[in-house]
């Protein structure tokens, strides 16, 4: 493994230096009629940015993106620049939500009387001070015409000789510690033992490509060949076949299902961080998400993509963890990972 851990241990360094996130006035005047937004720039690109225009009309609201690589550095910057964070909705996960929400200062509770599209919100996607905007599986995205036999059908492919230097993992800070969860699972392990999945990750530590920081550059080191798989999102798979690569996805037991979604910041324009997460839960951008970035919709009028459809795992497959005890344990995990991986 070559430059993988290199880039771990970057990625620590670039976090702290991105916290000056937000050199902008923290409130919008009637005036400006601005939104910001804490986002992943995948997410701004494909979904946010088309819809915008139309927001502004509806609701006189400009989308100003703000884009963080994780919701671990997302977070960071948010308390860094705490007394100004500069933005209104914050895209993250739910594990990292669940830390984040402990902090009444920072993060406001939903206005649910602002944001009447809640009732349309599946249960378990929505809390206080959460809401997914989708939800999607933690599997194997691969390029068919660089893996042996053109497929890939189980975790344990991604270890063979044949894949040395071709795959890519993420870091426990991206979809927080799932890389670790699912290497525990496969090897005897749970939620509350993990060791042996950082045992079997430090065994083939140099078998792996890269421990990335950042999902779009892992997806980038797929589609130029540089690697021929990685764990990854239904997402990926789409915007690879977009660009005309070949890609495939499997969803192999265990499959984690991963909910992502927004939480409001207290940024003086509640009103605009409402109208915003309304919008995101329409319908309307419900249906537009799940055919242009090919995630699950959380909406319960909206079915998901055909796409999609064919690369959900089976119910035996799939896997949700308990994202309080990953929320509770993921520090001493990604100590434990690091020492043993990274060194």
């Amino acid at each position: 493994m070559k430059l993988a851990r290199r880039n771990l241990l970057k990625a620590g360094a670039t976090l702290i230096a991105a916290a000056s996130i937000m050199a902008v006035p923290s409130m919008a005047s009637a005036a400006d009629k601005v939104v910001r937004v804490l986002t992943f720039g995948s997410t701004w690109e494909k979904v946010i940015k088309p819809l915008a225009p139309k927001f502004k009309e509806q609701t006189g609201y400009e989308i100003v993106p703000v884009i963080e690589n994780s919701s671990a550095e997302g977070l960071a910057k948010l308390q860094a620049s705490r007394a100004n964070p500069g933005v209104d909705v914050w895209f993250t996960g739910e594990a990292i939500a669940m830390r984040a929400a402990t902090d009444k200062d920072l993060f406001l509770p939903l206005p649910k009387d602002k944001i009447p599209n809640l009732a349309n919100v599946m249960p378990g996607a929505v809390n206080d001070k959460f809401v997914a905007f989708w939800y999607f599986p933690t599997g194997i995205v691969y390029r068919p015409d660089l893996v042996p036999g053109g497929k890939i059908t189980a975790w344990s492919d991604l270890f063979k000789p044949a894949m040395k230097n071709k795959v890519a993992l993420p870091a426990p800070t991206v979809y927080p510690g799932r890389t670790i969860l699912i290497t525990a699972l496969l090897n005897g392990g749970s939620e509350d033992n993990v060791k042996p999945g950082i045992e079997f990750l430090a065994k083939h530590k140099d078998d792996i490509a890269m421990f990335h920081s950042s999902d779009s550059n892992a997806r980038k080191a797929l589609a130029s060949g540089e690697i021929s798989a990685m764990i990854g999102s239904p997402s990926a798979v789409k915007a690879l076949k977009d660009d005309g690569i070949p890609a495939a996805m499997t969803s192999p037991k265990p499959t984690p299902l991963i909910f992502e979604g927004m939480m409001m910041v207290n940024n003086g324009n509640p009103d605009g961080a409402a109208a915003f997460i309304n919008a995101s839960m329409s319908d309307e951008w419900q249906k537009f998400m799940t055919d242009v970035y090919n995630l699950a919709p959380v909406n319960k009028n909206v079915k998901p993509a055909e796409a999609l459809v064919a690369v959900l795992p089976t119910p035996e497959n799939a896997v949700k963890f308990d994202e309080a005890k990953i929320n509770e344990k993921l520090g001493a995990w990604t100590e434990e990972f690091n020492a043993a991986v990274a060194k």
